[in-house]
């Protein structure tokens, strides 16, 4: 499993200032980790998102089509442009609905 450890984290919050720091981490190549709101619906099919399920978590998960579907689920459009970007840059997404969070990475 993946070590997250040295990875930065980022509160999301709904506004312009976090969509351009995440925007920046990931059209740098880097990793985030994207600690989302109580509430957010971590709804997937793992199938459908080319996603592997190691220890409870859905990952490498392809970037666009994984926010695509979290942006509508959760009302949260920025979602699907981070997912795009991040899908340009050869990202994939990590699902740790236990803790919370979007982990973005190589």
């Amino acid at each position: 499993m993946r070590d997250y450890s040295n990875m930065p984290k980022l509160e999301w919050h709904d506004d312009k200032a976090t969509l351009a720091k995440i925007k920046t981490q990931v059209m740098r190549e880097e990793p985030v980790i994207l600690v989302m709101p109580a509430g957010f619906v971590f709804n997937l099919d793992a199938t459908a998102c080319d996603c592997r399920k190691e220890s409870g978590l859905l990952t490498y998960c392809q970037a666009a089509k994984t926010m695509s579907i979290l942006a509508e689920q959760n009302n949260i459009p920025d979602l699907q442009e981070i997912g795009s970007a991040a899908d340009t840059a050869g990202l994939t997404v990590d699902i740790d609905a236990g803790e919370n969070r979007l982990i973005i990475h190589d």
